[in-house]
């Protein structure tokens, strides 16, 4: 009970000493500039590292959206091979779809020029449930599943080919395979733009759909390259991976669409990294202020600091005391900084007012994307700790060194 009344009256001096008028105005003026350099630098690194979520966050959204759960590759694997392992993984607990899949590099051309693009063939109506083409499509007009209802192949291509060959829907466009050429000519075919989409993410507009029964004729090849899979909200990718392997297909042609885009996502970690280190010198530059408007106190508080260790108080206190002193002069700056930025940054994720420049026309989000993590502000916090502490002990082991007659004579 003793000990906290100490401890409460060491903590009430630290106080009076954080809001008692400094003699010296420089005193006054750093103590300011590190509350202000520990609330800006706590601001910076929240709002940072929030909009870095935000971004990654409504990529990784978009990518799920266009993008297989899974994806086999089978192309090595003999027709019989095929057919029996998409039965045996759809089969699987938790997979809701198996679409089978052929793709190519194939020049798409009109008039107006050629394009080189990724073409896949698919099964329409199967490959809906695999990714969610539609929310991209201009007019909600996929392709037809069943190609006996059509005169003409149909395709559905990607906003930047469009653009680039000035294609409309219900254009006439040639696919041309130039790695099939088997005599003096490529394969060719004729194709009716069906749809245009447009996803913003990756190289997905460069991209276009086939049916897989025109590509088959096509390439004149009957067998699939890959098998597309996807889950339901329980399923668990590396899981599946390891059941699809024991079905007999290599390890290494099983992948998620996390290891196909691994460095994209490598590198917005790298750089949420570096931008956590970079802004931290802020907080560096704040702990500095808080050493050197300390020390500069101490010097002014020098002889009561002498007279209270020549009434009774001993050197941890005086210790104490100044190391509470720097946690209320920078601690303060940081907790407020905390509570401005997460009602600021989650009023922005929850009521978004802060809109990006364009309005949605130049990036593939109206407003700015924010993602609070609370690992983030944990870590933020920790971090901010560690360096308020050091600066403020290092100006307490100074008072703790002070001698009580010494302090008391340099007043005279």
């Amino acid at each position: 009970m003793k000990k906290d009344k100490k401890n409460r009256t060491i903590i009430w001096l630290a106080f009076r000493y954080f809001r008692t008028r400094k003699k010296v105005k420089m005193v006054s003026i750093i103590s300011i500039i590190t509350i202000l350099g520990a609330f800006i630098g706590t601001f910076a690194i929240l709002s940072s590292l929030s909009v870095m979520n935000g971004f990654k966050k409504t990529i990784v959204d978009r990518a799920v959206n266009i993008e297989p759960n899974i994806k086999v590759f089978v192309k090595d694997y003999s027709e019989e091979f095929q057919e029996d392992l998409q039965t045996k993984i759809s089969e699987l607990k938790n997979v809701d779809e198996v679409s089978p899949v052929i793709e190519r590099k194939i020049i798409i051309s009109n008039s107006q020029g050629q394009q080189l693009s990724l073409v896949k063939g698919i099964s329409p109506n199967s490959y809906k449930k695999i990714i969610e083409i539609e929310s991209y499509l201009y007019n909600g007009d996929f392709l037809t599943d069943n190609i006996k209802t059509t005169n003409f192949p149909e395709i559905a291509i990607g906003a930047q080919i469009a653009n680039y060959l000035n294609i409309a829907i219900g254009d006439t466009v040639s696919l041309i395979s130039p790695l099939d050429i088997k005599t003096y000519s490529a394969p060719t075919m004729e194709c009716i733009v069906n749809d245009i989409f447009q996803a913003d993410i990756f190289d997905y507009d460069y991209r276009a759909f086939i049916h897989i029964a025109d590509m088959k004729y096509l390439l004149d090849d009957p067998l699939n390259h890959y098998f597309e899979i996807a889950g339901d909200k329980k399923f668990n990718e590396e899981k599946i991976k390891k059941e699809i392997a024991k079905l007999g297909v290599k390890r290494e042609y099983v992948s998620t669409w996390k290891e196909d885009h691994k460095e994209v996502f490598s590198a917005m970690q790298i750089e949420k990294i570096g931008t956590f280190i970079v802004l931290n010198l802020i907080i560096v530059l704040s702990g500095f202020n808080l050493i050197s408007s300390l020390l500069m106190l101490l010097l002014e508080k020098r002889w009561e600091i002498g007279i209270l260790k020549s009434i009774g108080m001993n050197d941890k206190n005086s210790f104490r005391l100044y190391f509470y002193l720097g946690w209320l002069t920078g601690g303060s700056g940081m907790i407020f900084g905390m509570i401005f930025s997460l009602i600021l940054l989650l009023l922005q994720q929850y009521f978004p007012f802060i809109q990006l420049p364009g309005g949605g026309d130049i990036y593939i989000m109206k407003y700015l994307p924010v993602d609070v993590q609370f690992f983030d502000v944990i870590i933020t916090f920790i971090t901010l700790s560690l360096v308020i502490s050091f600066s403020s002990w290092y100006p307490a082991q100074k008072a703790n060194k002070i001698k009580p007659l010494e302090a008391i004579r340099s007043k005279q």
